[in-house]
């Protein structure tokens, strides 16, 4: 019975350290302070000042998006959101893996 207490508090730790640490990060990349894990990285973007022949209309289409939404936007919004299903994920097993500890802890057997 006590050791199912001591098993309880320390997934009870655990399952809180995995909430407050991503929230943590999430504050300081918001705020700033750092960067997001990046997974998207910036490619060398090609040259858009480059001659482009009328009656291309794909590479017309293709510097014209480039020049309104530029690559780095992109990859940041992607880095962004791979970053938030990562907390995401890191939150809902903190919450779980304390909600554990917590049976243990009452001495509940399910």
């Amino acid at each position: 019975m006590q050791t199912n207490k001591i098993i309880g508090y320390v997934l009870l730790i655990i399952g809180v350290l995995l909430i407050l640490v991503p929230l943590w990060h999430t504050y300081n990349i918001f705020t700033g302070k750092a960067i997001p894990a990046q997974l998207f990285l910036n490619p060398v973007s090609p040259n858009v000042t480059q001659k482009v022949d009328p009656m291309d209309f794909q590479g017309q289409i293709q510097n014209a998006l480039i020049k309104m939404l530029p690559l780095e936007s992109i990859n940041n919004t992607l880095n962004l959101a791979s970053w938030l299903v990562l907390v995401w994920i890191l939150i809902y097993g903190g919450g779980k893996i304390a909600g554990i500890g917590v049976k243990l802890v009452n001495g509940n057997k399910e």
